[in-house]
């Protein structure tokens, strides 16, 4: 997974706030998280896909086919970020992993109802979200284009 231009922006911009650390192999465990939660969880938690499913299968089957595949992708990151994991996915310090977990969780367990005690590492990470500022100031309805 090659950065992004918005990636490298943010990069260039925020030097003392860098999405990868420097260690190769905490690098690769981030891009990977954040692959796994990208093409693997994060698609289910769109509207139009859920939409799109509801339309074809009905509600019940479209929420259970969502929840078993975010569920899968959950189970892939525990076991990931189980021997990696500290404070943050990968460290002390809030990196991308961080970034693309902590609103997938939100998600998952507001939305789709998913049971994170299943997953001990993702849960106490999401503890340590939860206090972070950035979190809340991220959330959907604290922007300025949210419909309230």
């Amino acid at each position: 997974m090659e950065a992004s231009s918005e990636q490298q922006y943010l990069e260039d911009k925020y030097p003392q706030r860098p999405l990868l650390p420097a260690d190769p192999r905490l690098k690769a465990l981030n891009l990977r998280a954040a692959s796994i939660i990208n093409s693997n969880i994060q698609p289910l938690h769109m509207l139009s896909l859920l939409k799109h499913l509801e339309e074809k299968v009905g509600p019940e089957e479209s929420l259970s086919f969502a929840q078993l595949n975010i569920e899968k992708g959950l189970l892939a990151l525990e076991m990931l970020l189980k021997d990696f994991a500290s404070r943050y996915a990968t460290g002390d310090e809030v990196y991308m992993a961080d970034v693309f977990l902590a609103p997938q969780i939100v998600v998952s367990t507001s939305r789709f109802n998913i049971n994170m005690s299943k997953f001990p590492t993702l849960s106490r990470l999401y503890e340590s979200y939860k206090i972070l500022l950035e979190l809340e100031a991220s959330s959907p309805e604290r922007q300025p284009d949210a419909v309230h």
